[in-house]
């Protein structure tokens, strides 16, 4: 389907199916989700981009409305001529699909869906299927789907080379305590007046020290741990501070993340469980 050529096709209002995506993810970080959901129909009617499908399903699943959800996720996949979707949207979509099995008792798509999320590099997933009972090591991460297939090569050589360093690193080193330390058979002889001159410096330089941090002591006071409460079901944590950049993980009501700077327009920084990036900050609590 020429979906370049459909996405610039107007309705009777002269909006076209980007107008109204653009629209609808503007109320989209508002919650607006059944506002965004007309929107999105509409523009699916002019274009039926699985982009669109994408976020229709998002919208039914923070309404809880897994049926539909499911529905538009599916259509998603169905239209995609596999370079629509970017490899973020493959993370949720599957994702969200594996949370909406799984509370429907349907674990065996659970664990598909999953396995789909992983596959796509979306390292939540995995404790997904862990709590499934479902140990699960993904062969190597899917590469973005426009990626040309020699920058393909060339970044999973990169993630291998990134992992066989960090086996390296984890390996640990022998000891060297039972090597015996070299000594000269021939002993030096050390001048007398050395070692006073020696002892002199060395107790003036702890001196130096112990009267310089006690003077920064009031300066370099750690501040205090600014924390926050998830107030909403389900919150995105992003590389980014905007709604289409990387997903990290997804973070759930009542999980806790620590504030560690000032927020940029809707979106505040914070870390949580070692993992960095911004969320959006009507959706937390300090």
């Amino acid at each position: 389907m020429d979906y370049e050529r459909l996405m610039n096709k107007k309705n009777s209002n002269g909006k076209d199916a980007v107008d109204l995506l653009n629209e609808a993810t503007d109320i989209m970080d508002k919650d607006d989700f059944k506002g965004a959901i007309d929107l999105l129909s509409e523009a699916v009617d002019l274009c039926g981009h699985p982009r669109l499908y994408f976020n229709l399903g998002y919208c039914y699943y923070q309404l809880r409305d897994y049926k539909n959800a499911i529905v538009d996720f599916e259509n998603s996949l169905a239209n995609d001529r596999g370079t629509d979707l970017l490899k973020h949207e493959r993370q949720r979509l599957f994702l969200y699909l594996g949370i909406i099995y799984e509370k429907n008792n349907d674990n065996d798509k659970a664990i598909e869906a999953y396995k789909n999320s992983a596959d796509w590099g979306y390292e939540g997933a995995l404790g997904k299927l862990e709590n499934l009972g479902v140990p699960y090591i993904p062969d190597e991460p899917k590469m973005e789907p426009f990626v040309s297939k020699a920058a393909q090569t060339n970044q999973r050589a990169q993630a291998k080379q990134n992992t066989q360093q960090k086996q390296r690193a984890q390996q640990k080193p022998r000891a060297q305590a039972d090597k015996p330390a070299a000594v000269s058979s021939a002993k030096k002889r050390i001048p007398g007046f050395i070692v006073p001159a020696a002892v002199g410096i060395i107790v003036g330089f702890f001196l130096f020290i112990m009267i310089d941090g006690l003077s920064k002591r009031e300066v370099s006071a750690k501040p205090s741990v600014i924390r926050a409460t998830v107030t909403s079901s389900t919150l995105d944590l992003r590389a980014e501070p905007f709604t289409y950049s990387e997903l990290l993980k997804v973070l759930y009501k009542d999980s806790v993340v620590e504030v560690t700077g000032d927020a940029s327009g809707d979106w505040t920084p914070v870390v949580h469980e070692g993992v960095r990036g911004w969320v959006d900050s009507q959706r937390i609590e300090k």
